[in-house]
């Protein structure tokens, strides 16, 4: 049996990372496996529908290394692929219910509805729906259809079943029929609800496993259902673990710590971290290997080592983790990305200097930055001809010692033409001399006149790769605070 699972995000919004999680498993689960992974767009919600949403969804996947055997874009062989393009498939299934009896046409108004739920709240019930259209004639039928009321159809569930099924990850897992109610399976609008659609095209594109979040559990009954009234053999489910906040409370696509996968892209995020951090939410390869390339994880993935508690979104280690990523990136990969930062700030190289001298800044200060964009706010000071004293570093420069060596250094290297780490040493060697200072005393002043900062990389290398005129005139205007 060949593997093949899918992926079918609804076009309603952007591309949450919750949802990139659910698709690398599927993925990866596919790699593993050596079978096909599909995309497949669930766009019959109207209403929701997002215009460039399928598009965003799509070019994220790319970014992030991410192929498919089959989707909208590429077609294949039980395309189409997306949902509002397969209306046929539903309606055959429908009238085959209907021709059975396994469904009905449902007349009860949005109000009727809401009174029955509302008396069964007030009883303490769970609702469901009464099932008193269940028993319409079909004069009657026709009667309400020739008054305008626009029928929504439902799935008449056979009482006292017992649906189980076997969880790849939660285990043997059993619901009652009696528990559901008859429940709609196509909306008076002529669009599918999900638990009738997704099963028509699973079965119609041979899902053999379906991998989704936790949040599904509730549907996979209904489902089983559906399969059962349409005689379809169900696929093998697994429900993964919900993604958690720090809080462990169900993570939210409105959590202001989270991004959407395309503002990570924005933000140069090297795609290979964010992979690497979500394959971590909830599945461990075992050990304590923590950086995994993705042919690895593809090689180590396995649902059997996939938590059944929910994974927490830590913020704080997917910066870590992508930093790992930003220190041990090529030229080639990272400067790209870097030289796009500088251009959405619209900070030009300095007058002179050119790519190998960028990316010797950018190898400066790149240690700790988990994006392009944090490596150029680490390097800003090399993109704009003077620096901010904040008040603590103006009253520091301030002081009799500190004047001192900032106006001593100045001097200083306003003689020497060509400086260099190694020329730097020795002119502070000869400073530190001539004024009797060493270490901190020495070294903080200059730090703080030519950076605006108390911290921060190698001084000398600092000093080294700012423009030379730079350096005098913020060392001319430190003497001035």
């Amino acid at each position: 049996m060949t593997v093949r699972v899918r992926y079918a995000p609804s076009p309603t919004g952007h591309l949450h990372i919750g949802g990139v999680r659910t698709a690398l498993f599927n993925y990866l689960f596919a790699k593993r496996h050596g079978g096909d992974f599909i995309l497949r767009v669930e766009d019959t919600d109207l209403d929701r529908n997002v215009p460039g949403a399928e598009h965003e969804t799509l070019e994220g996947f790319r970014w992030l290394g991410l192929s498919w055997q089959e989707g909208p874009d590429i077609g294949g062989p039980h395309a189409p692929y997306r949902c509002t393009e397969r209306l046929s498939l539903y309606e055959e299934a429908l009238q085959k219910l209907l021709h059975t009896g396994a469904a009905y046409p449902c007349f009860c108004t949005e109000e009727e509805l809401a009174a029955e739920r509302e008396q069964a709240a007030a009883v303490g019930q769970m609702p469901r729906y009464s099932g008193k259209c269940r028993g319409l004639s079909a004069e009657r039928q026709q009667e309400l259809i020739a008054q305008g009321r626009k029928p929504s159809y439902r799935l008449a569930v056979p009482q006292g079943i017992q649906l189980s099924f076997d969880d790849h990850i939660r285990g043997h897992v059993e619901f009652l029929s009696d528990d559901l109610g008859d429940f709609v399976i196509y909306k008076s609008n002529g669009m599918p609800t999900y638990n009738f659609q997704v099963v028509i095209d699973d079965a119609a594109m041979q899902i053999t496993h379906v991998i989704r979040g936790e949040e599904h559990l509730s549907n996979t009954p209904r489902q089983l259902l559906v399969y059962r009234a349409l005689q379809l053999t169900p696929p093998v489910f697994a429900h993964l673990p919900q993604v958690l906040n720090t809080d462990r409370k169900k993570l939210s696509k409105r959590d202001p710590n989270v991004q959407p996968v395309d503002a990570y892209r924005y933000e140069g995020y090297l795609p290979a971290a964010i992979v690497n951090f979500l394959a971590l939410l909830g599945w461990s390869p075992g050990g304590e290997e923590e950086i995994l390339s993705l042919q690895s994880l593809e090689e180590k993935f396995s649902l059997e080592r996939v938590n059944r508690s929910g994974a927490v979104f830590d913020v704080d280690k997917l910066r870590w983790m992508a930093a790992q990523y930003i220190k041990a990136s090529s030229r080639e990969e990272l400067l790209p990305l870097v030289e796009k930062q500088l251009h959405e700030k619209r900070w030009p190289l300095p007058q002179g200097k050119d790519l190998d001298w960028l990316w010797a800044v950018v190898e400066l200060v790149r240690e700790g930055a988990a994006s392009a964009r944090q490596v150029i706010e680490a390097a800003a000071g090399f993109f704009q001809t003077s620096v901010d004293y904040p008040e603590s570093i103006r009253m520091a420069l301030q002081e009799t010692t500190a004047k001192q060596v900032v106006e001593r250094f100045a001097e200083k290297f306003a003689e020497i033409p060509c400086w260099t780490p190694e020329v730097g040493k020795e002119a502070l060697k000869t400073l530190s001399k001539e004024l009797s200072l060493k270490g901190k005393p020495l070294f903080m002043p200059i730090r703080m006149a030519v950076t605006g900062s108390e911290h921060g990389p190698d001084l000398q290398q600092t000093l080294t790769l700012l423009p030379r005129e730079w350096v005098l005139q913020r060392l001319a205007a430190a003497r001035q605070v």
